[in-house]
């Protein structure tokens, strides 16, 4: 079932899509996956748009798990090809952690003038608060590429891992104040796998390889 859980600073919609048996009444524990926290990381957007249109035609696979991926959660910079929003935020510095700071080194980590301040972030919040997710799944691209993890995730990470190769890590060589990670994972102890695809990895072998890793995460 798909939704629009909010809009970006430019007023597009964040589409969502909601999967599983009683998703209607969404009050059990979830399965997240989103793409396109940076907007210039497109191949975490296609993955997660595959992953939307497997669900689609599998969803008799998974009759007991419920599933919400949100495939584009920054979608006017992802149309810029850039990491931040028509702001010039990144969205993963605007989370309200207890270690957020409006100090910043480089703009492309800008955090905005206000923890929580921008309308992406504020809708990932919402649906966050309103359906509570049990596990959440960032796809993002970096080299090089590994599997992230925040919060109660270390199993889940290694677990990921065996199916994919990726290497394992809980930190990502820089501090991340306002991240996902942090707010999600470590302050409220929600399992958080940012899954960090090759960059420019073609899609069709994006696909193959992180579909077992997907899997695991969903019955997770």
């Amino acid at each position: 079932m798909a939704y629009k859980i909010g809009q970006s600073v430019l007023g597009k919609p964040l589409e969502t899509f909601i999967y599983g048996e009683g998703s209607e009444r969404l009050k059990e524990y979830l399965e997240y996956f989103y793409g396109g926290v940076h907007g210039d990381e497109p191949e975490g957007v296609d993955l997660a748009w595959q992953l939307k249109k497997y669900l689609d035609q599998n969803i008799s696979n998974y009759p007991h798990q419920k599933i919400i991926v949100v495939p584009n959660c920054n979608p006017d910079g992802f149309e810029k090809n850039k990491r931040v929003n028509a702001r010039g935020i990144d969205l993963n510095r605007n989370f309200p952690t207890q270690d957020w700071t409006p100090r910043h080194t480089e703009l492309k980590y800008n955090p905005g003038k206000t923890a929580g301040s921008e309308p992406e972030v504020q809708a990932l919040i919402h649906l966050m608060e309103t359906h509570p997710p049990k596990t959440i799944v960032s796809f993002h691209s970096l080299i090089p590429h590994q599997i992230n993890y925040d919060g109660p995730a270390r199993k889940l990470a290694h677990e990921m891992a065996k199916k994919n190769g990726y290497p394992v890590t809980d930190h990502i060589g820089y501090p991340t104040p306002g991240s996902l990670g942090s707010y999600a994972g470590k302050e409220r102890k929600i399992a958080v796998i940012t899954f960090e695809l090759p960059e420019k990895i073609n899609p069709k072998k994006a696909w193959e390889d992180a579909l077992g890793a997907i899997d695991i995460a969903i019955f997770a």
